[in-house]
């Protein structure tokens, strides 16, 4: 199957490699964590909305309960619930709602429920004092409640469960509750807790695994299935998307083609076997120029591939293409078909833009373009920058002229 072969092999992509290491842990590397949880918070939300409001709607059906049947501590705990439990409820519901909260998902929810879990304790050992021991039950449903149905993190559950077994603990024994029941309901919370931690450990893990797994598909569809870099329609998807950052920031960007150098003549020589082992040699001395945040690598089409840096340092953006260009020839794939080199060589066009207003996206792929196809006119196995100037030429209108370059 091709995911598992991805997993394993890496691919170069953070979801493979991440896959292939595990996460036993539950935890992920770098920045793929911050993706992740992110992720998993949108993904919880509407199940958080739709449990706290259930929670509220119990909480008061049971105060009506007790203002129906009139016990004992019915005016005490209603007092409690009324006052402290549904106010905790609505100030979760709408932190959790608001956009500028909701990134602090995890951290809103797991003191809500600690505040809430341990009034519920209070209400529990009052109405247990009073006669009604069997409302102790109920810390196992906030325990649980805590590990399931919030989406809270397995170590975020098992330390909300500990404060809440912590303060069911400590109350029973500062309200002097029968050692034999409190012993005996702080086993139940215990055992909750286990059961609660299992299954949250095992439905993040579930998570996790699903996350990783749905991302490398997503990858998989996205990337060449030949060399691993991304395909043209992502690379027009990213141009677009890059450009608008580009304009808004003021931030230079520069666009690289290179093209392998008498390609045709190379398979016709070698063979097609050969010319695919070729491409995959010469894409992964690509790849590695797209190192930093926001620089991208796609294969442009047959023998082509294009590197986008994004904001980069003038020698930065100067030296990358020398160096690609080296490191092909210095992968020593002999080429006696070639008239640039002995070896199989790139030629290379960059364009240097600006996004600014007078300025067009197609242009300025349109300069690298050109700065490609110059470098092909004055004998290949060169580097050739062009500055991009005003243009809304198309791409390819350029490349009809020079096709027999190739």
């Amino acid at each position: 199957m091709e995911l598992q072969r991805l997993a394993t092999e890496g691919h170069g992509s953070p979801y493979a490699d991440q896959l292939k290491r595990g996460y036993g842990n539950l935890r992920f590397a770098g920045l793929l964590e911050k993706d992740f949880r992110d992720f998993y918070v949108a993904q919880n939300l509407p199940r958080a909305r739709l449990s706290g409001l259930i929670a509220l709607i119990l909480v008061l059906a049971v105060t009506c309960i007790d203002l129906v049947l009139g016990t004992a501590t019915g005016t005490q705990l209603n007092a409690l619930r009324l006052g402290v439990l549904c106010p905790l409820l609505v100030v979760m519901g709408v932190a959790i709602s608001l956009p500028a909260t909701q990134r602090y998902y995890t951290e809103v929810i797991a003191v809500g429920v600690t505040l809430i879990g341990v009034v519920v304790t209070y209400i529990a050992h009052v109405a247990a004092l009073a006669g009604a021991s069997y409302v102790l039950a109920g810390l196992v449903l906030v325990v649980l409640y805590g590990c399931l149905f919030l989406g809270l993190l397995f170590n975020v559950a098992i330390g909300v469960s500990a404060v809440l077994i912590g303060a069911h603990f400590v109350t029973g024994i500062v309200t002097e509750l029968p050692f034999n029941e409190l012993y005996y309901t702080t086993a139940i919370l215990g055992g909750a807790a286990v059961i609660g931690g299992i299954a949250a450990y095992n439905l993040e893990y579930a998570v996790r695994t699903n996350f990783l797994e749905t991302r490398l598909l997503n990858e998989l569809a996205e990337r060449d299935g030949m060399t691993g870099l991304y395909n043209r329609r992502i690379f027009d998807d990213y141009m677009q998307r890059v450009w608008r950052q580009s304009r808004r920031e003021d931030v230079g960007v520069a666009i690289i083609f290179v093209d392998i150098d008498f390609f045709k003549i190379f398979n016709d020589l070698y063979g097609h076997q050969a010319g695919d082992d070729c491409l995959k040699r010469v894409a992964k001395c690509i790849a590695r120029g797209a190192k930093r945040p926001f620089d991208f690598s796609a294969r442009y089409g047959g023998e082509e591939f294009v590197l986008v840096l994004y904001g980069p340092p003038d020698d930065y953006a100067r030296t990358l293409p020398e160096q690609i260009r080296h490191d092909v020839l210095d992968l020593a794939i002999p080429h006696g078909g070639s008239q640039a080199a002995k070896y199989v060589s790139v030629s290379v066009g960059i364009a240097l833009a600006r996004a600014g207003s007078n300025r067009s996206m197609a242009g300025a792929i349109q300069t690298a373009d050109e700065a490609l196809y110059q470098a092909k006119r004055e004998g290949r196995n060169r580097v050739v920058f062009k500055d991009s100037d005003d243009s809304s030429i198309e791409t390819g209108n350029f490349r009809v002229v020079y096709r027999d370059l190739r």
